[in-house]
């Protein structure tokens, strides 16, 4: 089981490393102000930096510790672009669910947490404007 864990472990970190040589497509600084979950992690309200290495959304606080890497999916694009994160709120809870970043945007998963949310509570919708990073 350990073996396992580290093997898959080992895996994606070579894509992350991989994805990011190939496939970088740019970054965005974005004030969050709220807390929320991003995968399986919940990620404190603050600064942060976002960027897309290939599939894998790299999300790293600017302001204090925290950081997560995700999968993602294409979503759509668009050549004036506003970079901007959006989020799917359910009370007090909110989810990452897009990044728009370069001329593209990109969905996350939603996670099972989020899919019980989404049964039992009302969802809004939340986006947060980014700025371009050079």
């Amino acid at each position: 089981m350990k073996s396992s864990k580290l093997t898959i472990a080992i895996a994606f970190a070579v894509f992350t490393l991989l994805a990011s040589a190939f496939a970088q497509t740019g970054a965005i600084q974005a004030t969050i102000p709220f807390d929320f979950v991003v995968g399986k992690q919940t990620m404190a309200a603050g600064d942060y930096k976002v960027a897309m290495n290939g599939a894998v959304l790299n999300l790293t606080r600017l302001d204090g510790p925290g950081f997560a890497f995700v999968p993602t999916y294409g979503y759509g694009h668009d050549k004036d672009l506003t970079p901007r994160l959006v989020f799917h709120r359910y009370g007090n809870r909110a989810f990452l669910s897009q990044a728009w970043i370069g001329h593209s945007g990109r969905e996350l998963f939603a996670t099972p947490r989020e899919l019980e949310y989404a049964r039992t509570t009302k969802q809004d919708q939340a986006t947060v404007l980014a700025s371009r990073l050079p």
